[in-house]
């Protein structure tokens, strides 16, 4: 009886939910790669950046897997367009920055901040 009422509880808990989750449309399937990194500051520990991007329902969304201060972030379409801009902002794990209507590949990124500066190129195998 108990493992009756323990199974019901783990599928109404975890199973149930993962099977509800909505289907993401993938239009194109996106690289991403760091073009230059420039260290301003000398630390103790070495200072690792990384970010990935995916396009999801016609919109690329680029998601930070690092952290950064007052990190000034641009980034710029095939055209020299900025798209995307944003002043003294916080970077933390997970943070998204998102393009809407993404047609215009290759995006640069561009980050500058207090300790390092970042160029990374985010292009699509389809084009």
């Amino acid at each position: 009886m108990k493992t009756k009422v323990l199974f019901i509880l783990l599928s109404v808990l975890f199973i149930v939910p993962m099977n509800a989750m909505p289907h993401k449309k993938h239009r194109h399937k996106v690289n991403t790669q760091m073009i230059h990194l420039n260290y301003k500051v000398t630390t103790r520990s070495p200072l690792f950046f990384n970010l990935t991007a995916d396009e999801v329902n016609e919109n690329l969304t680029i998601t930070f897997q690092s952290a950064l201060e007052e990190a000034d972030i641009t980034v710029t379409d095939k055209d020299g367009n900025v798209v995307v801009s944003e002043f003294k902002t916080s970077i933390y794990e997970g943070k998204i920055v998102s393009v809407p209507n993404s047609d215009s590949y290759p995006y640069l990124v561009e980050i500058t901040s207090p300790r390092l500066d970042i160029e990374a190129e985010i292009t699509s195998e389809d084009y």
